[in-house]
Formats: structure tokens, sequence, C-alpha cells
């Protein structure tokens, strides 16, 4: 059986068995630093694209930066087709319906500019452009990758947030209703992963505060639940603890001033970095917060930043002091107080949500009581409790739900 990397050992080479082969997946092609966007035009070039769809949301639109991509694209505008029907929870009828734009339009490719929403629809758009069949039957659950036969058109991620990550990653989240049940599908293959990314801290300037905080605390849980997740793998490891110190240094910089464009591009790297460490599996947190999304439309980040404190003390007892120390010291916490790593971790995390005036309870955020058995049954569904710390189990969950709610 693998040991889990985060077994205290004198040499932590050894946790690498030599006896077996290790399959990885790390991203893309990557264009970072102020002014990126202006390399579009260059990249729509390489890859051939004359004609792609541009995929956003309405309020890309309404503050300006769609204008500012279709620009950057050196192509005329009626040369791009637009889709500005993403919701902040994408949503498969979203999917569809820029399905029919593509088709219609006849598009080569895909320009995805927005957060984690729009970029996941643009995924599942390629996906249906090229492959033939329902949406939720290429669910990871319903052994949907091994359906995902076709190369999606090429695809453009330019996120302007700093938070999900789905720019290097190779799922997309949508939400699905079949038989009466709604909840968050996941697609996942290398072949979704996009061509070419654009960071470009400049698009995310005119973030409103509480976006940037629930963003970056959405990537700050992903660093995290990754380091903690007793999959074996070294290299998001390392890259899990490099996005963790980058972000949980940043955030509070570009809470206090938000035109510091130096903590803008560290919060983009750190969250493009936290994202190419999804492989390594995510935590419970992720799964209730993907449940409760599912039914309400209540932002991902600030759900995950208000389990984290939660979810801390629900894996006490399995994660090791040396892990916890660990994430201390890259967070840059002051451990000198009575107290063990893992409650100066919680106290962190409050003192956080606290700052960033993220409500401290599931209530708060407006996540009903009465829906705790279905939020619990979708939680139990959602595949990121698999790599919790700690085993889920129904009885577990709503042990989770009590802490939380």
């Amino acid at each position: 059986m693998l040991q889990s990397p985060l077994t205290p050992l004198a040499d932590p080479f050894i946790n690498i068995q030599m006896d077996r082969i290790y399959k990885y997946t790390v991203p893309t092609r990557i264009d970072f630093g102020p002014g990126a966007i202006g390399e579009l035009g260059k990249i729509l070039s390489g890859l051939g694209l004359n004609r792609p769809l541009v995929v956003c949301d309405q309020g890309i639109r309404d503050c300006g930066l769609l204008e500012q991509a279709i620009d950057a694209s050196g192509l005329a505008s009626k040369e791009l087709p637009v889709f500005d029907g993403v919701a902040s929870n994408p949503r498969e009828e979203n999917v569809l319906e820029a399905i029919d734009v593509y088709r219609g339009e006849s598009c080569d490719g895909i320009v995805a500019i927005g957060g984690g929403s729009v970029l996941d629809a643009a995924k599942a758009i390629g996906l249906l452009s090229a492959n033939e069949g329902d949406l939720d039957d290429f669910d990871i659950f319903k052994l949907g990758e091994a359906k995902i036969q076709n190369k999606p058109p090429p695809l453009v991620a330019i996120p302007t947030t700093a938070g999900t990550g789905s720019e290097v990653s190779r799922g997309a989240l949508i939400i699905t209703t079949r038989e009466g049940v709604t909840r968050k599908m996941i697609a996942a293959s290398p072949l979704l992963v996009p061509q070419h990314v654009i960071l470009d801290p400049n698009l995310t300037l005119s973030l409103p505060p509480l976006l940037t905080a629930g963003s970056g605390m959405d990537a700050i849980c992903h660093a995290i639940e990754e380091y903690l997740s007793p999959r074996l793998h070294p290299v998001v490891e390392s890259i899990a603890l490099g996005a963790l110190e980058r972000l949980a240094r940043a955030l509070p910089g570009v809470m206090k001033d938000p035109a510091n464009l130096a903590d803008r591009g560290q919060m983009l790297m750190g969250a493009m970095m936290a994202g190419i460490g999804f492989e390594k599996g995510l935590g419970v947190g992720h799964s209730m917060s993907h449940a409760i999304g599912a039914l309400h439309d209540i932002h991902h980040g600030a759900l995950n930043a208000t389990l984290l404190p939660a979810c801390f003390e629900f894996n006490r007892n399995e994660i090791p002091e040396e892990a916890a120390t660990r994430l201390c010291d890259t967070i840059g916490i002051d451990q000198t107080r009575e107290g063990t790593p893992l409650d100066s971790l919680i106290v962190w995390a409050k003192a956080l949500n606290e700052d960033f005036a993220i409500p401290q309870r599931l209530r708060d955020l407006g996540v009903p009581g009465e829906d705790r058995e279905i939020l619990i049954e979708l939680a139990m569904a959602d595949h990121c409790h698999r790599t919790n710390p700690r085993r889920c189990e129904k009885a577990d969950m709503e042990e989770l739900w009590e802490r939380a709610w």
C-alpha cells in the first residue's frame, strides 16, 4: 500500500516506490504578465483560428473586458460570434444554447474570458461540439472520460478572477438535472485542457472586493486540500505549497490595495498553480460546496472559505502535526501562541473570513437548514471527499454539516 506523503519520514524520497509507474498530467502553454491579453491575436493565428466563439458572461461584457479581448484578437468583430449567457454556476442549458451558436456560426475554436464558470462552460461546449451524446453521460462517475474520444476544438482560456484554476485543469463542472435530481456533474479528460492560457493581472483589477476575496479563498482552499490529500503526488505537493505561499501573502495585500498589480499577479499565478494540483485530489469541503452550489446560487469560493475552519476541525485526527506545521510555515503564521499548529490554522482561517466579510456559518450565507438531507446526499455523491484525509461516510458528512451550518 502506498504511504501518504504526510507521514513523517527522515527521508521524504522513500515515499516514492520504485516498483511501479506513476502517471501525471502537467498542462499547457501560458502567457503571464500585465498586458498579456495583447498576445491574443498571435495565439489565435498560431492555432489557426479564424472564427472562434467568444464565451463570457454578462458581467464581462458590461465591464468592457469583452471588448478588450475582441480588440486584442486582431479579428473584425463580425468574425467573432459571442455567447454571453453563462450563469454564475454554469448550467447544462447554458452549454446547449452556446453549442447552437457555435454550430450556427461555423466556429472553429473557442476563446473563454471570465471566471471559472465561464471556463468550465467553454470546456463543455468544446466537448459537445466534437463528441455526440448527452452531457451527463460524460460524467466521470459514468465512466465518461472513456467516451471523450474526439479532441475538442482549440480553446484559449483567459481567467479574469484568481480563484478556480480551471484554465489549466482537465475538468468541467456543470449543473445538470436528471430524474428530478439536480447536481454538479464533472467531465474530465486531458483533452479538455485549454491549448493556451493568458494570465493578465490587468484583467482582474476591476474585480469587486467580495469576488476578489471569495475567488482568492477558493484558490487557497484548493492548495490546502491538495497538500493534505493522502494521494501520492510529489509534484503537486510542492506546487500546492508554492501556490499557498503566494496566495496567503498576496490576498490580504490585494484586499487592502486593489490596484496592487504585483499582488494581483501573484494571485493569478497562485490560483493557476493550485489548478495544476487538482489531480492530487481535493477534500470534503469541496464536496459540500459543490452540493450547495448545485441548488443555490451562492459564490463557490465564499462557500469554501466558510467551510474551511470546520474542515480543519473535521480532519483534526488525520492531519499530522508535521503537515499542519508545514502549512503554518508556508502561510507565515506565528506559532508562538498556545495550542497546536492546527489550532493556529483554524484561528487564521476564521480571521481571514472576518477580515474579508465572509460569514462564519453556512446559514449566514443563505444555505437553508431544511436542505440538510439532500445536500448531504449530494455531497456524498461528489468525488472530492474520496481524497479527504479522513474517510467520509454519511455520518461523517452529517458531522461536517453540523460543524459548518
